[in-house]
């Protein structure tokens, strides 16, 4: 997500060709130079709210990646006990139908049932299973569950199989997106670290303090109480994608966390989030516990915070200024300088 200062990266793989700037070129911050023309600090804010805002789209699919990979494991799982137990009944009813042919062996007189089993195909059988004697119906019967399970166990493999072959594709989705980031974050990292500690500060916004709420804010109830006490309660923590928390969070994370200290499960995401909860159509309808949503893209809004009223939100703004509060109104000291996607309230 987007800072005011410096905006923070969401949840989406974003092409890194935007990033003008290189390293070298900020170092020039500090001192002439003669092959290039030295950028100004709005540029290299600019510059860095650029990265920080790339960075968020692939730390949010980074989180997509990561929850189909989750997904797929229950579902992976799921198939593997049944498999389990289809195996054991087909055990045990192969096992009942081998007993009785021995026995019936032993006394002489293999039933037709059993002796259509053991010489005729399984469609074969099938077909003509109807037509044996009435006493050894019994025999028909599990003869079917048998064919039955065989059949049921051959497709249950068939789709974890294929399950397996997705969660692999999702892990490995979710392990580029993370590449993606550190590599984002590299190269913000060498242009801030040619800058001074002053122009750090100016250029991340870490000179603005977490707590920037002026007056009394709205009464709130209910379920919406608690996820707005749990965002307060994190002013101050850290941000790093892909976290949902306890003391580190992502934008969308700490929506999940706060919501999720309610009783309330919420998607995972900042898109899901935006279209799977009840939209709003304007800011006059915010009330604290709502959704604010920013950087619209064709997939989504990139970046997400919880509103808690008088237009301040609480926001995992990105790596360098953590969890902070921000404020909707242009004119408002604690305006993020983000562009503002929509509204949405859970429940």
């Amino acid at each position: 997500m987007a800072s005011h200062r410096a905006q923070k990266v969401s949840g989406r793989a974003t092409a890194l060709g935007v990033v003008g700037v290189t390293a070298g070129t900020v170092a020039l911050l500090p001192a002439a130079s003669q092959a290039a023309p030295t950028p100004s600090i709005d540029q290299v804010k600019a510059q860095i709210n650029t990265l920080n805002q790339q960075a968020e789209t692939s730390g949010q699919a980074y989180d997509a990646a990561q929850e189909q990979y989750a997904k797929l494991q229950q579902k992976v799982d799921g198939l593997q006990a049944q498999i389990t137990q289809e195996q054991t009944a087909l055990s045990t009813l192969e096992t009942s139908m081998g007993m009785q042919a021995a026995a019936q062996y032993r006394s002489g007189a293999i039933s037709p049932t059993l002796q259509l089993a053991i010489n005729a195909s399984p469609d074969t059988y099938l077909s003509e299973a109807g037509m044996v004697d009435q006493e050894t119906q019994q025999e028909a019967v599990q003869l079917k569950m048998i064919a039955q399970e065989k059949a049921q166990l051959a497709e249950d493999k068939k789709n974890a199989t294929a399950a397996l072959a997705q969660q692999q594709a999702a892990l490995a989705q979710a392990a580029a997106n993370k590449a993606q980031v550190q590599s984002l974050l590299q190269k913000q990292q060498a242009i801030l670290d040619s800058l001074t500690a002053a122009q750090r500060a100016t250029v991340t916004g870490t000179s603005t303090a977490v707590h920037t709420v002026t007056g009394a804010l709205p009464p709130v109830s209910g379920r919406a109480a608690a996820a707005v006490a749990y965002v307060k309660a994190k002013l101050g923590d850290g941000y790093s994608y892909g976290a949902a928390g306890q003391s580190y969070f992502d934008c969308s994370g700490l929506m999940v966390a706060a919501w999720a200290s309610a009783g309330v499960t919420i998607p995972r995401t900042s898109q899901e989030q935006f279209y799977g909860l009840t939209q709003l159509s304007s800011a006059s309808q915010l009330m604290p516990g709502d959704l604010v949503f920013f950087y619209m893209q064709s997939g989504g809004p990139e970046h997400v915070g919880m509103y808690i009223g008088n237009g301040y939100f609480i926001d995992a703004r990105n790596t360098s200024v953590g969890v902070v509060e921000g404020n909707l109104d242009p004119s408002n000291s604690a305006y993020s300088y983000m562009p503002v996607a929509g509204y949405a309230r859970v429940g």
